[in-house]
């Protein structure tokens, strides 16, 4: 994975390394045996990210749009299938934003949040694969990430350490904006 990582640092540019502590990583899909995902921060043209349900999130909690990375599957490629997938968008990737890496007080996980930073350029929001199971999508500033990382971070006990994952992302993400001319 390193090789395929350092080509995408020549691309978009140097990550932030990020290491997650969680309560536990025994919840899919950072459990499952896969390496990872990628994080798909979408900016719109009017300068909203784009943010998602779906039907088996608890209390509708909205997230960035993520999707995993397939064996054998190049990151920058899963990348690309997975908006088209989700949004039906044309984006430009302008940012390799950061590299997350999870761990519970036992040991690390094997599986990696990509986040990048993307750019709407044209198409219709839709979701061209059904078995994604999107029940909504909402738009939200800059500003208002942490917003909705403070919602993932208040879930139920079954969902707490899922919520907590989630809000890294959307963290990461708000403070990336904060310091960056976005």
């Amino acid at each position: 994975m390193s090789g395929a990582v350092e080509g995408l640092v020549k691309k978009f540019g140097s990550p932030q390394n990020v290491k997650v502590a969680l309560p536990s990583i025994t919840f899919p899909p950072v459990s499952e045996r896969k390496h990872g995902e990628v994080c798909m921060a979408i900016m719109r043209r009017n300068g909203r990210f784009l943010l998602q349900t779906k039907r088996s999130y608890p209390n509708a909690v909205m997230r960035l749009p993520s999707g995993g990375i397939k064996g054998g599957e190049d990151i920058e490629h899963a990348l690309l299938r997975e908006v088209w997938e989700e949004t039906n968008l044309t984006v430009n990737v302008e940012k390799f934003v950061a590299q997350l890496r999870y761990r519970d007080d036992t040991s690390r996980a094997s599986f990696q949040t990509f986040l990048f930073f993307l750019r709407e350029i044209d198409g219709k929001l839709q979701t061209n694969d059904p078995t994604e199971k999107i029940t909504e999508w909402r738009e939200a500033l800059p500003e208002e990430l942490l917003h909705y990382a403070a919602e993932l971070k208040k879930l139920e006990p079954a969902w707490a350490d899922w919520g907590l994952f989630r809000a890294a992302s959307l963290e990461v993400l708000a403070e990336y904006c904060a310091t960056s001319a976005i």
